[in-house]
């Protein structure tokens, strides 16, 4: 019986310090060299994570490390894949880094439309508006994307003929936000962040402006073809930058803004 129950306890401690590598599902996956994101079991310092990849030989850079779970990004220099970190002791899971592009945006054409026909109407965002009185005042929404443009006049304060960034403003709709990667940054290359996380491609813009933009009375240019509003005008918003102004973006940069997000407290 004792016997039986040391294996029990061996087997049980071995598949527990057993990693797993997830391999992406999709075999078109864009995956970056050799960079992986690694997450350690919840008894695990960064220390004895460092410590253990190091007794296996493995030759890695970190490019990031994250709170809200136990783990890293990094890129590995040696000549091990994600089997050889998954066993490594202390190792829960593996998964490649991947790359990703920004969808491509379409216009409508412009033209008016009316009320019958519009998007608010057929969704009932206009009913909510004006029947339930709900217009995202007191939500923090964060955009993870290429920025936003916050001067333009669609994000102005009330009373403002323009928008503003928190850290050069006041009263302004854009509170939070960081640039994680820089204007020259395509993926292929190493981030380098700032504070400023204006848009230089116009993609976050767009989003920003369907979630919480107000172009209804717009008094200096850019003045939009057709005057709208967004889906909840009065919400603050948080711009976390995860794009340069060309190229892609990686997952470690995405988890490093949500995590960013979280901690800024975005609902």
């Amino acid at each position: 019986m004792k016997i039986t129950a040391i294996i029990s306890a061996l087997a049980a401690a071995t598949l527990v310090s057993a990693g797993k590598f997830h391999i992406p599902k999709d075999n078109k996956a864009d995956l970056h060299p050799n960079g992986y994101i690694i997450q350690y079991h919840d008894n695990i310092s960064r220390a004895n994570a460092h410590a253990n990849l190091k007794k296996h030989a493995i030759d890695y850079k970190i490019r990031n490390e994250y709170d809200v779970f136990n783990g890293a990004a990094i890129t590995v220099n040696s000549k091990h894949d994600g089997d050889a970190l998954a066993a490594v002791p202390g190792v829960k899971h593996v998964w490649h880094i991947q790359r990703y592009s920004l969808p491509k945006t379409t216009s409508n054409g412009g033209g008016k439309v009316d009320e019958a026909n519009s998007v608010h109407h057929m969704t009932g965002v206009d009913a909510v508006h004006k029947k339930l009185k709900l217009t995202g005042k007191g939500v923090k929404v964060g955009i993870i994307d290429s920025g936003i443009d916050y001067k333009h006049p669609a994000f102005a304060a009330p009373g403002a003929t323009e928008g503003c960034f928190a850290r050069y403003g006041k009263n302004c709709r854009v509170k939070y936000g960081w640039d994680l990667v820089g204007d020259d940054y395509t993926s292929f290359n190493n981030p380098i962040p700032d504070g400023d996380p204006m848009d230089c491609r116009g993609h976050g813009t767009h989003v920003a402006g369907i979630v919480g933009g107000n172009a209804s009375n717009v008094k200096v240019g850019p003045k939009p073809l057709i005057p709208w509003i967004g889906v909840a005008p009065d919400v603050t918003f948080g711009s976390y930058r995860i794009f340069g102004c060309k190229g892609f973006t990686n997952t470690d940069v995405i988890l490093a803004a949500m995590e960013m997000a979280f901690n800024d407290g975005m609902d």
